[in-house]
């Protein structure tokens, strides 16, 4: 890992907060089962105190004892049984006076900055956050605390999710797809690797219905007086590109869109008077400015007779030539615009 940023020490001041012990005067500690976050918070420690003179372990408890090897060679590591471990667990120890005092000052600096806010949150929500999907497709975010706290609040409040205190279950309760939104745009849950997965799993998992009736439809409309893939529209309106496709599919049905294939791709459009076509294609067009056979087109573009003449029938379906008495083609002038891609 690189040279620490402010980001990452924002992290690991929310760590803290959540998984520290913030009243110890004479060390600074961070507890979790996760091993990459454990791995974090020391890489900052020792680059926030790398001249400092300071002596830091790392103790590790399970159920056994296990022994698990930790890539590091600049710490004591030691071994504990937990009879009640489910899974191992890290405690990292850094035995200072003047460096807690040093670290307790850098945590107030950083919950003054509110640009470090969305990096403060996804540290405390690694530590003691926790995502809940129930029947009925309810979804839960949830921080788990003992009593509301100020700085918590203000964290929310600050990045304008709503929230509730379930004083009976301790917990900081976050719900509707608005907050979920935002958590995913600050990516919040990202930090601890297994709640990265079950948030992005239940976020994308929503249902669409949370969207108003026809909004997807009118959206779509007033994309497509360009031109666009359904792809493209998928990553524009951050749906799932087979929605976006049955919906394009339904507006032209009502003859509301076109759409025309070039190359591989499919294209789609509002605009009644166009034709979307390839650069071969506009290729082929510039090139009969007189009536040709199709061994012309052959000869010139140095391919064989069926290449151009398929080439051709199918500027032939957009209306766009024909072929006369003598078997040959010629262009059909005509009132649409040409979109070249």
């Amino acid at each position: 890992m690189g040279p620490i940023s402010k980001k990452m020490v924002a992290e690991c001041a929310g760590l803290w907060l959540a998984e520290g012990w913030n009243k110890s005067n004479s060390e600074i500690t961070f507890t979790n089962n996760s091993f990459p976050l454990v791995k974090l918070f020391k890489v900052v420690m020792n680059g926030l105190f790398k001249k400092e003179g300071y002596n830091q372990r790392i103790y590790i408890y399970s159920k056994n004892g296990d022994r698990i090897d930790l890539p590091f060679k600049d710490c004591v590591i030691k071994y504990y049984v937990h009879k009640r471990a489910t899974k191992p667990y890290f405690i990292y120890r850094i035995a200072s006076v003047v460096l807690i005092k040093k670290w307790k000052d850098i945590v107030q600096r950083m919950l003054a900055k509110e640009m470090l806010y969305p990096h403060i949150l996804r540290g405390f929500f690694a530590g003691e956050g926790n995502i809940h999907g129930g029947k009925r497709g309810v979804r839960v975010l949830r921080i788990s605390q003992k009593e509301r706290k100020e700085f918590i609040d203000n964290l929310l409040n600050r990045l304008k999710i709503t929230f509730s205190f379930d004083a009976s279950h301790r917990n900081y309760i976050i719900s509707n797809k608005s907050n979920w939104d935002i958590f995913a745009k600050q990516k919040i849950a990202d930090l601890h690797p297994i709640k990265k997965e079950k948030f992005w799993r239940f976020y994308k998992s929503y249902k669409e219905e949370h969207y108003p009736i026809n909004y997807l439809r009118e959206s779509l409309l007033l994309l497509l007086q360009k031109k666009y893939t359904a792809k493209q529209l998928s990553k524009k309106m951050s749906r799932s590109q087979a929605r976006v496709s049955e919906t394009l599919v339904e507006l032209k049905k009502d003859n509301k869109i076109n759409n025309f294939r070039v190359g591989s791709a499919c294209y789609w459009t509002a605009e009644k008077d166009v034709l979307i076509i390839s650069k071969k294609k506009d290729k082929y067009l510039s090139f009969l400015d007189k009536s040709k056979k199709t061994y012309e087109f052959a000869n010139h573009f140095n391919v064989d007779w069926k290449s151009s003449f398929r080439r051709l029938n199918e500027l032939k379906k957009l209306g766009l030539v024909e072929i006369n008495k003598n078997q040959e083609w010629v262009k059909i002038s005509g009132d649409k615009k040409i979109w070249v891609i």
